[in-house]
């Protein structure tokens, strides 16, 4: 997914200033919030310096433990979404952002307190983790391969191959992992149905 002319993207080091602001704005230490995210000490040290790109499991939380929508993050003060609105994203307004394993594009970023987070996506990374560090968050995800070849590997030793126009429905809480099956990256399109019962901020991977 290449970044068209006036595409916002999002660096590490943007995203780490905007997590170390809104975690100082509630007076938290490092140890404090990664209490409160399960997202170790190191982790947020290191993003908030830019030194590391999140993945979207971990912002998520991050974005949560902080008590944000993730389009305060990503986005410029959204604002929420009353009956009857409809709020729709240009394609320049995207915001991009890169983790280690893929490239992410935010989409309704004007919109906070959403029910889903939906996302359009590159996967590039061929490689499997080990289980323990498949991802996996609360809520439910669906996922529709645009072009390319998309496996799903599973923590439980399952693995879903899915074509170009080829889509899935899994629970978010198991262990998942995004591959790139093909010659050229994934491209998808990702909903996550956020878990109402932790607010509503949850996961790509």
């Amino acid at each position: 997914m290449t970044t068209p002319p006036g595409k916002t993207v999002l660096d590490k080091s943007e995203l780490g200033l905007r997590l170390r602001s809104a975690r100082q704005a509630l007076n938290l230490t490092l140890a404090e919030l990664a209490e409160l995210s399960q997202v170790s000490v190191a982790s947020i040290s290191k993003a908030e310096r830019g030194l590391l790109a999140l993945s979207y499991e971990k912002f998520a939380a991050l974005a949560a433990a902080l008590k944000l929508d993730l389009s305060m993050l990503f986005g410029d003060a959204p604002g929420g979404f009353e009956a009857g609105s409809a709020v729709v994203t240009r394609s320049e307004e995207v915001v991009e952002y890169k983790s280690e394993r893929y490239l992410y594009g935010m989409l309704a970023t004007k919109v906070a307190a959403k029910k889903m987070t939906p996302m359009i996506g590159r996967v590039e990374a061929r490689s499997v983790l080990r289980p323990g560090e498949f991802s996996k968050h609360p809520g439910e995800e669906f996922i529709f391969v645009l072009d390319g070849v998309l496996e799903m590997h599973f923590a439980d030793g399952r693995v879903a191959r899915l074509e170009k126009h080829d889509s899935i429905y899994f629970d978010s809480g198991l262990g998942h992992l995004y591959v790139n099956g093909g010659d050229e990256g994934a491209q998808i399109l990702v909903v996550c149905c956020n878990d109402a019962k932790d607010g509503g901020l949850q996961e790509l991977a």
